[in-house]
């Protein structure tokens, strides 16, 4: 088991590491931070995660005010097509669960199975599937967040 330091040096060096490695693509809006991706639009953010035994590419959607997370997830639903023809088909939508800090949220999120946070030799293929998810969300949300920001008003 490793101790509490330990867990947070590697992690900090995983997504230190990451950042590093995404330098080199710019966003449809110019260069960003891809940790924290700007989607400009309250309460929906685009997330990664790391674990012992897989990494997941995700968008919650963190409305407190239930009906209103479920008009922007039914929006995510009418463009279910787009959304898979530019991100593939491996995704998995949630309109009610609870997140890690036990916040109800609606969530869509991909996995990428046998990775390990802990594991440098699976940290290449982890940024590749990071990359490449991350890429295929900044060209739908460049088309398509003008859409949820007017369900903002």
């Amino acid at each position: 088991m490793y101790s509490k330091e330990h867990k947070r040096e590697i992690k900090t060096l995983f997504y230190t590491s990451f950042g590093k490695y995404m330098s080199k693509n710019n966003a449809s809006t110019g260069k960003i931070k891809w940790l924290n991706y700007p989607t400009q639009v309250k309460d929906i953010y685009f997330r990664i995660s790391l674990e012992t035994k897989y990494a997941e590419v995700y968008i919650d959607l963190q409305h407190q005010d239930n009906s209103l997370r479920n008009l922007f997830f039914d929006q995510f639903l009418e463009l279910k097509t787009v959304f898979k023809n530019t991100l593939g088909p491996d995704w998995h939508w949630n309109r009610e669960q609870e997140n890690e800090y036990g916040k109800k949220c609606a969530r869509i999120t991909t996995t990428l199975n046998e990775v390990n946070l802990y594991n440098k030799d699976t940290w290449a293929e982890t940024f590749q599937f990071f990359e490449k998810h991350l890429l295929n969300l900044d060209v739908f949300w460049s088309e398509f967040k003008d859409i949820f920001k007017d369900l903002e008003n």
